[in-house]
């Protein structure tokens, strides 16, 4: 009996609680210059599908707007698919496994995980506002919890999108601190969506001061599947802990992407084999191998890695006039690098 008494009162705090969140989350749409905020974010198309110019306008429309513009965006991330609505979703699955069916019956429709959509192509605009949209953070961050990989995804890169200087850099360290628990998981999120975990590893090198927290979440997406988020996390791991490179087997992992058929992903591992300058006794030799990559982005780029080396010169530039020889872009870089390697070796002559 005390049994069912339980059952009967969590049903109808469920119900209850459903009940409220539809009335706090009844359908407002205020109006916003003279026209309804729904009607405005219909009109905001995702940036790719965009031609460059018509996103360029887009873009001035709403920086015109002012911080007023960006919260009308803010609030359309959160009806979308507001936190509210997802803890009900959750109770709802969960209490529809042991409740009576006739009480389940009674209880709100949580409504469908939201997918894509609006979310993604609002918070992807935020992400293409700049400065402005620092005032959408709160909401944006709460999209974070989103059920949906690529809601997720759009998050991650609004906050630590590559570039010089990601929002995360920009932002007080307590709450950049409280994002941090959201990274580390979407890294390890394993479901097959890799940009998730590629964007969440780049959004990782913002924490060098939590060093100690990041670098063993990195060393183990060295071992991720996908080619692009093994370089990710390198990249990351050089930014966030140099001194764990070597041990961490950085420069074997990124060799092994140079290698990689996609010339999209391979030539970034030629770029950070150069600009980490580590191990020359395995990076060189990978290097000079890709010096005879079909792609001239790889070439042109192993080739440009190469000059950081100098050293060992008696290897580089033969290999560089070699390279030379191709009649590609990348011929023309391998030989002006060659006579700059031999001009700097001339120099190094003189002065000893």
């Amino acid at each position: 009996m005390k049994s069912k008494v339980r059952i009967l009162l969590v049903a109808l705090f469920v119900a209850f609680l459903g009940g409220l969140t539809w009335l706090m989350l009844a359908a407002r749409d205020p109006l916003f210059h003279g026209k309804p905020e729904s009607e405005w974010i219909k009109g905001i198309a995702y940036g790719v599908s965009l031609p460059e110019n018509e996103s360029q306008e887009q873009i001035k429309r709403w920086r015109d707007f002012g911080p007023d513009g960006v919260r009308v965006l803010a609030r359309a991330v959160e009806k979308a698919d507001h936190p509210i609505r997802r803890t009900y979703r959750k109770a709802h699955r969960r209490l529809s496994t042991w409740l009576p069916v006739f009480l389940v019956r009674q209880l709100p429709d949580p409504g469908p995980v939201v997918t894509g959509g609006p979310p993604m192509a609002v918070i992807d605009f935020l992400s293409r506002l700049g400065e402005e949209a620092k005032v959408a953070a709160p909401a944006v961050a709460r999209a974070l919890k989103s059920e949906d990989a690529g809601v997720r995804n759009s998050d991650v890169i609004f906050f630590g999108g590559e570039g010089e200087n990601p929002l995360l850099n920009r932002m007080d360290p307590k709450a950049k601190r409280k994002l941090l628990p959201d990274f580390i998981r979407a890294v390890g999120d394993r479901r097959d969506f890799w940009p998730l975990r590629y964007n969440a590893a780049v959004a990782l090198k913002c924490y060098p001061e939590q060093r100690e927290v990041v670098a063993p979440v990195l060393v183990k997406a060295l071992q991720d599947s996908s080619p692009w988020v093994r370089q990710s996390a390198a990249e990351s791991l050089h930014r966030a802990a140099p001194d764990l490179i070597s041990n961490a087997g950085v420069v074997p992992i990124v060799i092994g992407v140079l290698k990689d058929p996609d010339d999209q992903i391979a030539w970034r591992a030629a770029v950070w084999l150069g600009e980490m300058r580590a191990e020359p006794a395995l990076a060189v030799p990978a290097l000079i191998e890709s010096l005879e990559n079909p792609s001239s982005l790889v070439a042109a780029t192993a080739v440009q890695a190469l000059v950081k080396y100098k050293e060992p010169a008696d290897q580089i530039i033969p290999a560089l006039k070699k390279a030379a020889q191709r009649e590609d872009s990348a011929g023309g870089w391998a030989k002006s690098a060659a006579k700059q390697l031999e001009s700097d070796a001339v120099a190094r002559q003189g002065v000893r």
